[in-house]
């Protein structure tokens, strides 16, 4: 994608960012801000909670391995592979070479990314499973409208074939099979011809993704279990929020704000940063829930505020990662 069309996206979004607060108005979103007060710091610890078991669905992972990092080294690559992706907004790849570096001396660089690999596969499986509860939650609390039941159901659709693709990919591996695809494909045969000495590279890689699944399904569907676990316990976040404005919702409620939201900006992910399209998002689903849709805007950006904190550690470890990095590259 262009910069012109990054930058124009982005403008787009900012202008969409920017009409919406107009029309809630500053005032009442720092009213908001005050009213939340000391709930801050749950908000922003209950993400620490999501990070732990995302890096234990990691370490899981790599159990097969003759050496893996210790689990919190795990958890620190993985806040800070999150700081990276957050600050690469159009392709959300900037973390995963920082993580495939990091635990290199441990597995070596093939396995490493190998481990990377495969764990990207069990994290989009996991979102993906709470994106189809959202739509099933969905359909039973939004408006039964024929447009809404709709999109649900194409949602529906489309999700469950994905999950049914990711997990023949953990059967049977898929890397090699995407580099045959690639060969066929007329405009992306070059990349394919420039990959093709990677085959064996990918082959190896393959049978790491597929081990997990064959040799210990158990770990596999712990894995999983995990990383769908993450995502339920960040729709507390949502729960927290309205709390602090005092808004009750319940869980059903908060599981619908958050997996619909989440789906809708993972489709239009071309928008850098998520302007506009979050603070839309949101106020469109506390509009439908019947829930006043100005605090949709408001949870927006506390959920960035929450962000922030979490970049700005991730890339205080990603700075101390390369100062010790430093330090070992000059020990005699």
């Amino acid at each position: 994608m262009s910069r012109k069309l990054q930058l124009l996206l982005f403008v787009g979004g900012s202008a969409i960012f920017g009409y919406l607060v107009t029309r809630i108005g500053v005032a009442r979103l720092l009213a908001d801000t005050v009213r939340t007060g000391w709930l801050f710091v749950p908000i922003v610890l209950l993400y620490g909670v999501v990070c732990a078991c995302n890096a234990g669905a990691w370490w899981l992972s790599m159990a097969d391995e003759a050496s893996r990092p210790p689990f919190w080294r795990a958890y620190a690559i993985t806040v800070a592979g999150f700081s990276l992706n957050f600050i690469t907004p159009m392709v959300n790849v900037g973390g995963e070479p920082f993580k495939i570096a990091a635990v290199a001396p441990w597995l070596g660089l093939r396995r490493a990314a190998g481990s990377v690999v495969l764990y990207q596969m069990l994290h989009t499986l996991g979102m993906l499973l709470s994106f189809l509860t959202a739509v099933v939650l969905g359909a039973l609390l939004l408006p039964p409208h024929p447009a809404i039941l709709a999109f649900l159901a194409l949602a529906f659709v489309v999700l469950a074939a994905l999950v049914v693709l990711l997990v023949t990919g953990h059967r049977r591996g898929g890397l090699e099979g995407l580099l045959d695809l690639l060969h066929r494909l007329p405009l992306l045969d070059r990349v394919a011809r420039r990959l093709e000495p990677k085959r064996a590279t990918l082959a190896q890689m393959d049978e790491q993704i597929t081990a997990l699944y064959h040799r210990h399904p158990r770990r596999f569907v712990q894995a999983v279990a995990l990383e769908y676990l993450s995502r339920s316990i960040f729709m507390i976040e949502y729960l927290l929020i309205a709390l602090g404005v005092g808004l009750t919702i319940d869980y059903a409620q908060a599981y619908v704000i958050g997996g619909l939201t989440s789906l809708v900006q993972n489709v239009i992910f071309v928008v850098p940063f998520e302007v506009g399209t979050k603070e839309g998002s949101l106020y469109l689903v506390f509009q439908l829930l019947g829930l006043d849709p100005a605090l949709g805007v408001y949870t927006a950006i506390v959920s960035r505020l929450r962000d922030l904190a979490w970049i700005g550690g991730g890339l205080a470890l990603v700075w101390f990662s390369g100062r010790g990095a430093q330090a070992r590259a000059a020990a005699p």
